[in-house]
């Protein structure tokens, strides 16, 4: 089974989502969190910080895991922290990226089950 981290980059009430390249078969065009497949040797929280670093150039440390799900054959870890730096996007895997507010997210294309996660934490106060 193939296992993916995404991190959860919250600033006040707004959420840090990227715009998915057509770079990738799944959901081209899309929002989600900063994240990807972790490699063999990796844990899933030393591949959301590799991948977010990657993705957005911000120093992302996993504090909690928020949320654990499947897609195809892909084990899903979505997972809240700290972060600092400023975001600067991989211009081969992402197009666009910007914080929003809850109203602003749900109206969004949201890859995967990101609704449900942008629901969740609208639900459980992080925005």
């Amino acid at each position: 089974m193939v296992k993916a981290s995404s991190g959860i980059i919250i600033d006040g009430k707004k959420v840090l989502l990227v715009k998915r390249s057509n770079y990738t078969k799944a959901f081209p065009g899309q929002w989600a969190f900063p994240g990807g497949r972790t490699e063999p040797d990796e844990t899933p929280e030393h591949g959301v910080t590799r991948e977010v670093k990657e993705e957005t150039g911000l120093n992302f440390k996993p504090t909690k895991l928020f949320a654990k799900g499947k897609w195809e054959d892909r084990e899903l870890y979505r997972f809240l922290g700290t972060w600092e730096g400023d975001v600067k996007i991989q211009q081969e895997e992402l197009t666009d990226w910007n914080w929003f507010t809850y109203e602003d997210a749900v109206k969004l294309e949201l890859a995967f089950d990101y609704r449900e996660m942008i629901e969740k934490l609208h639900k459980e106060g992080f925005i």
